[in-house]
């Protein structure tokens, strides 16, 4: 994880434990496995349910019928989307709804009796996330009906794994990108024209497989799934150089988790076919909730070209707010830079590769936010450090994981402790370039 303060979901503890409960009590074993497997709803490493016509079911992402998003995450949210439009973005969320409410059909009985699951409450916990999300101002895409719709001998998910398959991607971005056509801005796009051809059948490297192939003795369905390869024909704007000049319109990047970076799906292929305009694709396998936008949000990349339209993809499985508010107000702060820099006189360099900063008095208020540039982006660790007045010690630190994308740029909320850093705060990185570092005093929000 990016912050060192986490906690495992208390779901992913509790349900491995019910569903032990349940074995020992006798259930989850009245119907016979189709491939040979035992054991798959008790396995420690990724508890699971067999389903019809070789389709699985994980037992937490999978049957989890409450998902978690609290009226402060989302508020959060809001205030990233409000940060993001500021400075002229409009941010696309992208819930990816679970596999058991795209595919029921296919679901055991077990799923019910062993673990009560109820499509009915799995139905209204998602349409909730939405509706609270859009009743925030947040361009929200509803994924399920289109899902749902996809032919039968096309899965839109694997089954044996828990990825979308190249038809589930492309219904996808065929209705993210009817959503996007009907916002401002979309007219303004660069345009240009994509075509979409299938080449071979192409398989993933699947560690859910893997993991319940250890389980069973019958080979299970391989993630296989119909190639496609997406190229752009040309421009059909007049206006739209080959280089992309600065008045040639909106960009759109797609930020997310392994949905959007699958070669073998083509997710960015088919959006930038639905949309006709390049999409640049930022996404992070393993990246989680935050791998890949906090990557581009802190990056070059966003802060000299932000693109017109952000779509970040995240399967509603996804707990946003998992780790706290912090990450979401660090991307706030990137996404509206309203920061003031420190002097350079007031840094001075504490060893090889810390920094102290003096500060003003009331310099920093309770919802500013430090910024913290190593000068090296290659740089993946920062710690805030400085003296409370009942003599202990503050100390934040933001670790990016090894997936992540290294910018050298960190976002440190300070809240009810900013009174007592009105003296001097000391930065401490895992790299630093002294000369080309900088400090900022940052205010996440419009005043």
């Amino acid at each position: 994880m990016m912050y060192r303060i986490s906690r495992p979901c208390l779901l992913s503890r509790i349900l491995p434990a019910i569903a032990i409960v349940l074995a020992s009590a006798g259930f989850g074993h009245a119907a016979s496995s189709a491939f040979g497997c035992a054991g798959l709803e008790t396995n420690r490493q990724l508890a699971v349910v067999e389903g019809k016509n070789g389709f699985f079911y994980r037992v937490i992402a999978d049957l989890r019928m409450e998902q978690q998003l609290s009226e402060h995450t989302a508020d959060e949210v809001a205030a990233l989307a409000e940060a993001l439009e500021a400075g002229g973005t409009t941010l696309v969320f992208v819930p990816i709804p679970t596999k058991s409410l795209v595919l029921p059909e296919y679901l055991p009985e077990a799923a019910r009796s062993d673990f009560g699951f109820d499509y009915g409450v799995a139905k209204s916990a998602y349409d909730d996330v939405i509706r609270r999300l859009r009743d925030r101002g947040i361009a929200t895409v509803d994924l399920l009906d289109s899902l749902k719709k996809e032919p039968g001998d096309v899965p839109p998910f694997f089954q044996a794994d828990f990825h979308w398959t190249s038809s589930g991607a492309r219904a996808s971005a065929k209705q993210i990108a009817a959503t996007i056509h009907q916002l401002p801005g979309a007219d303004d796009l660069k345009k240009a024209g994509f075509e979409t051809k299938p080449t071979t059948r192409l398989s993933i490297i699947s560690t859910m497989r893997r993991l319940l192939q250890a389980s069973c003795k019958d080979a299970l369905p391989l993630p296989q799934t119909q190639g496609y390869e997406t190229v752009e024909t040309g421009s059909t704007d007049s206006a739209v150089d080959i280089f992309g000049s600065d008045d040639s319109g909106g960009t759109v990047a797609l930020v997310g988790t392994s949905y959007s970076d699958l070669p073998a799906s083509n997710f960015a292929g088919f959006l930038s076919e639905a949309l006709s305009t390049p999409v640049t694709n930022y996404s992070i396998s393993g990246g989680n909730q935050f791998g890949s936008i906090t990557s581009y949000l802190t990056s070059e990349a966003f802060q000299e070209n932000r693109p017109r339209f952000l779509i970040w993809e995240n399967p509603i499985y996804n707990n946003v707010g998992k780790f706290g508010d912090a990450p979401l107000i660090e991307l706030s702060t990137a996404a509206r830079q309203g920061c003031r820099t420190i002097d350079s006189g007031k840094i001075s360099l504490l060893g090889t590769n810390v920094l102290s900063v003096a500060l003003s008095k009331e310099e920093v208020s309770n919802s500013a936010v430090i910024y913290a540039f190593s000068g090296d982006t290659h740089s993946r660790r920062a710690t805030l450090r400085f003296q409370l007045n009942d003599g202990n010690q503050f100390e934040s630190s933001i670790i990016r994981a090894d997936r992540m994308v290294s910018t050298g740029r960190f976002y440190f909320p300070v809240r009810y402790f900013a009174s007592e850093a009105s003296s001097h705060i000391n930065l401490e990185f895992d790299r630093l370039s002294a000369n080309t570092a900088a400090v900022s005093v940052c205010n996440p929000k419009a005043r």
